[in-house]
């Protein structure tokens, strides 16, 4: 690459691979140069599940990354990382600290998820090339109002967990072709991909949603919201330990426990020779559905439009089965296909690096 560039590391950590991309920054703009999804051997995971052991090695994967594309580390203008489950924040760009890599270390964090490796890895390059390192709308991010917090047990009160990445990267692509900030919009906005997030977004804040490990649709591989007494007499009745019911509702839950598949293509295809696994699918649009009425309900009807992202949006099926069921909210749909993350890691690390847009500080919500 040419040595008068400078580039925007983006460092995207997933459970067996990390996506890493470099993105050129222009006058006002980035552009993507190169984007790899590098694999973790198999054998090193059954090693070191721990995401903290998978650091140095993860670490080294980066620079091997860039070393291959030819690009020196003082042609790095700065890192963006996926920010994981640290803590309940609001939504923004945080520079990552010192303060976060020890909580991260430490174990201060929302839950443990191997994304999280992304901000120790961005914070220690950082140190050594002497660049600042931020993340952008973790999935910790919460800005939902008090009514959402509460549940039907004192106990166990709701929490903001979503995939607030990409859908603030939506919202915001959405507003800008409406000529407007995300700030001056109020939608609907379903992400379906591995995972499905059902939002409601209030003037660019995400006031409620589905968290995808514990409630609303089910997925591709996650069984949503459940019976609760059928589900407590099953967890005594099979007596699984925690981490393998864990399992059984996220990751063999959802679709993937019907058809014993998580390939959406395979299972429309399944679908279409099996009346039974017609009807499972048909009720994942149905449960779609009725969490993006629910939405609009938290939002007084007053969604402009309902937004759909995520992998899933690729098949027309998928998107009109669930239009089915939602088509009565006579609401306009804007339909954006796949995942935008790497491209909101690497813009918001530029409008921070350029003071477009003002950091957040890291310690809590507003």
């Amino acid at each position: 690459m040419n040595r008068l560039e400078k580039f925007i590391l983006v460092i995207n950590p997933g459970s067996t691979s990390t996506k890493l991309a470099l993105f050129r920054a222009l006058e006002n703009e980035v552009e993507v140069a190169v984007e790899e999804n590098v694999s973790v051997p198999v054998d090193l995971l059954e090693q070191k599940p721990h995401y903290v052991d998978q650091i140095d090695f993860r670490l080294q994967q980066v620079l091997e990354f860039i070393d291959k594309h030819g690009v020196r580390s003082d042609q790095i203008l700065c890192i963006a990382s996926r920010g994981g489950p640290i803590k309940p924040l609001p939504a923004g760009t945080y520079q990552i600290t010192k303060e976060i890599e020890q909580d991260i270390m430490q174990e201060r964090i929302l839950s443990p998820h191997s994304s999280l490796i992304g901000p120790v890895v961005a914070f220690r390059l950082s140190q050594e090339w002497g660049v600042p390192a931020y993340f952008t709308d973790p999935v910790s991010v919460d800005e939902f109002i008090p009514e959402a917090k509460i549940s039907g047990l004192p106990e166990i009160p709701r929490y903001s967990a979503l995939h607030a990445l990409n859908l603030r990267a939506v919202a915001r692509k959405y507003a800008e072709s409406k000529g407007k900030s995300i700030d001056e919009l109020t939608a609907v906005i379903a992400h379906l991909g591995g995972g499905f997030s059902i939002a409601a977004l209030e003037k660019g804040k995400l006031i409620d949603s589905t968290n995808p490990n514990e409630e609303g649709p089910f997925q591709l591989e996650r069984a949503g919201s459940l019976p609760v007494s059928d589900f407590v007499n099953y967890i005594y009745e099979n007596w699984p330990d925690q981490k393998s019911l864990r399992r059984r509702i996220s990751g063999k839950g959802g679709l993937v426990a019907y058809f014993g598949t998580n390939d959406f293509r395979e299972i429309l295809k399944l679908s279409k020779e099996d009346k039974d696994k017609a009807l499972v699918l048909e009720s994942m649009y149905y449960q779609v559905a009725k969490y993006i009425a629910a939405m609009n309900a938290v939002l007084r009807n007053e969604a402009e439009v309902i937004i759909f992202t995520g992998g899933i949006v690729y098949n027309d099926e998928a998107v009109d089965g669930i239009k089915r069921y939602s088509s009565w909210l006579k609401k306009p749909y804007a339909i954006y296909p796949g995942g935008y993350e790497m491209e909101a890691l690497a813009t918001g690390a530029f409008r921070a690096f350029k003071g477009i847009e003002p950091l957040r500080v890291y310690g809590g919500t507003d």
